[in-house]
C-alpha cells in the first residue's frame, strides 16, 4: 500500500525543510518536518510505498534515513507526537507493537493497512492479532480490513453505549434515531464498528434496527395503546386504504400524533406493519395477500404486470399503487421494465 507521508529517523539542524530523496534510481521531492528530536514526517507530493527500516538518502547531503512508519491518517500535532514518542521508545517494534501502539492513540484500525509496510502476510498478522485477543490487549472486529480497537476501548465504548441507551429506555423512549446514536458514540453508522457495538442488543433482543431508527422492544403494552391499535385496524378497513402514512390516520382517526407514532412503532416491532418508505406503512397480512395474487398472476397469465392491471388485482389507487411497486422493486420481487414490471418471484 501506497502513503503520502512516512515517519522516519534522521538527523538534521533544521525543522522543517525541503530534499530529494534517493530511491534506487528515483529522486523524489520531499518536505520533513521535525515532530521529536530525530524524528521527522516525510511528506512526498505523490503516494509512493515503502517500508519498514527501509535506508533512504537525502541527494547531495548524504544524510542517512530509516523509515518507520507510515502516516496512516491526517493526525493532529497532539498524535503525531504521540506517535513519534512510541516509535522512539520502540526502535525496532513489532507489527503487533504497532498495532497496540497506535490504538492507544486511535479508537479503531484497519491492520491490512500495514500489510505491505511489515511484509506480512494477512494470514500471519491475523494470527497474531488473534493471538493478542486472547491476551485481552485488542478487539477483532472484522477480518477482510483487519478492524481493530483496543480491548479497553472496546470495553469502554460499549459500557457507555449501554449505559446511555438505558437511560432512554427509562425515559420511556420508543425509538433513537441511528445519527443519534452516531453522535453519541462519534463513529459513522456506516461503519463496521458502528454497528459491531449495536449487534449485542439486536442479538439479545432489545431493540432492532429499523429505517434509520434504533426500536426498543416493548415489555407490554397498555390498554390505552391496545385501543389505539385496533382502532387504527379499524380504519384501515373501513377505509379500504391498505397503504397509509401517519398523515392519512391523523385525518380520518381521531387520534393525535403521539399516539398514532406509538402504536405504529409497536406494530413495526412486532412485524405486523412492513414500512414501504420513509412515509407509507402497510400491514403484513395485506402484503402476503398481494404477493400471493402476483404469484397466482405469474403462474397463469406470464411474468409482466402493468400498473392498470396491479391496480385491478389489488384495488388499490394510483398513490398507493407507485410506493408499494417501488418497495416490490428494492425487495426484488419485481424489477421496473419501461413502464412496467417483471414479477421476479418463484411460483
Amino acid at each position: 500500500m501506497k502513503f503520502n507521508s512516512y515517519f522516519v529517523n534522521i538527523r538534521h539542524e533544521e525543522p522543517v525543510f525541503t530534499g530529494k530523496v534517493s530511491l534506487g534510481d528515483v529522486n523524489l521531492a520531499a518536505t520533513f518536518t521535525r515532530i521529536e528530536d530525530g524524528l521527522y514526517t516525510a511528506h512526498f507530493k505523490t503516494q509512493i510505498a515503502l517500508s519498514h527500516h527501509q535506508s533512504i538518502n537525502l541527494r547531495n547531503r548524504d544524510i542517512p534515513g530509516d523509515v518507520r512508519l507510515p502516516v496512516l491518517s491526517k493526525y493532529n500535532k497532539r498524535k503525531l507526537k504521540k506517535i513519534a514518542r512510541f516509535l522512539l521508545d520502540h526502535p525496532d517494534p513489532t507489527p503487533t507493537d504497532v498495532v497496540l501502539g497506535l490504538l492507544q492513540i486511535e479508537k479503531f484500525l484497519e491492520a491490512d493497512r500495514l500489510l505491505d509496510f511489515f511484509a506480512i502476510s494477512r494470514t500471519g498478522m491475523l494470527s497474531l492479532l488473534v493471538a493478542a485477543e486472547i491476551r485481552q490487549e485488542l478487539k477483532l472486529i472484522e477480518t477482510d480490513s483487519l478492524l481493530t480497537l483496543s480491548y479497553e476501548n472496546f470495553q469502554f465504548m460499549r459500557k457507555a453505549l449501554d449505559s446511555w441507551l438505558e437511560v432512554k429506555r427509562e425515559k420511556n423512549v420508543q425509538t433513537v434515531p441511528l445519527a443519534h446514536v452516531e453522535a453519541h458514540l462519534k463513529i459513522p453508522q456506516s461503519s463496521l464498528l458502528f454497528r459491531f457495538l449495536l449487534s449485542p442488543g439486536v442479538t439479545a433482543g432489545t431493540y432492532r434496527l429499523l429505517e434509520g431508527q434504533l426500536v426498543f422492544a416493548r415489555q407490554g403494552v397498555s390498554e390505552k395503546e391496545k385501543q389505539n391499535i385496533r382502532l387504527i385496524e379499524e380504519e384501515i378497513q373501513r377505509s379500504r386504504k391498505m397503504v397509509f402514512s401517519i398523515d392519512d390516520l391523523l385525518k380520518t382517526s381521531g387520534l393525535s400524533y403521539p399516539s398514532i407514532n406509538s402504536a405504529i412503532w409497536y406494530l413495526l416491532n412486532e412485524e405486523e406493519v412492513v414500512r414501504l418508505n420513509e412515509r407509507d406503512f402497510i400491514f403484513k397480512n395485506d402484503l402476503v395477500k398481494i404477493i400471493n395474487r402476483l404469484k397466482k398472476y405469474k403462474r397463469n397469465q406470464g411474468d409482466m404486470l402493468d400498473i392498470k392491471t396491479f391496480r385491478e388485482m389489488t384495488l388499490l389507487s394510483r398513490k398507493s399503487i407507485i410506493p408499494l411497486l417501488e418497495y416490490f422493486d428494492t425487495q426484488e420481487i419485481t424489477v421496473r421494465v419501461g413502464d412496467r414490471r417483471r414479477i421476479k418471484l418463484q411460483v
